[in-house]
């Protein structure tokens, strides 16, 4: 039987060399965290749309699709859960990134990749170690 899952897509938004991050809040799942803007792919939305879709709902930023490359794919299995991750990148964007979604967010900014909050979601730094040795891949296994 195949199962089904979730496809998650995130996107680092850099600036020099620090990385716009919002803290997670009233969501029920790793609140008071910080993490990448990012969501599900709808039903027949492309990986690229999705991160310009979240980005714009979470942050107010505008992107380009032809600014948007993809750094790395990362499927998981954890605790009798599966699905993948992707994680895109953008530099060139228009706005300035505010919190579009207070509801689910309370902290946003951008901070330095080689300092990285205390409560940063793991992934993060992992995706930045993975993107700075060129790799793409890294399953995750709980």
């Amino acid at each position: 039987m195949r199962d089904t899952f979730p496809v998650i897509v995130h996107t680092l938004l850099l600036r020099r060399d620090a990385v716009l991050l919002l803290r997670r809040a009233r969501t029920g799942y790793l609140d008071g965290w910080y993490a990448l803007p990012g969501g599900h792919l709808e039903r027949g939305e492309a990986i690229v749309a999705c991160a310009i879709r979240e980005c714009a709902e979470e942050t107010g930023i505008v992107l380009d699709a032809a600014h948007v490359e993809p750094v790395a794919a990362l499927p998981y299995r954890s605790d009798g859960q599966q699905g993948v991750d992707f994680i895109m990148a953008c530099r060139d964007f228009v706005g300035e990134p505010r919190l579009a979604e207070p509801e689910r967010f309370d902290a946003i900014g951008f901070f330095a990749t080689a300092a990285l909050p205390e409560q940063t979601v793991p992934y993060v730094a992992r995706v930045l170690e993975m993107r700075r040795r060129g790799e793409w891949f890294g399953e995750v296994v709980d």
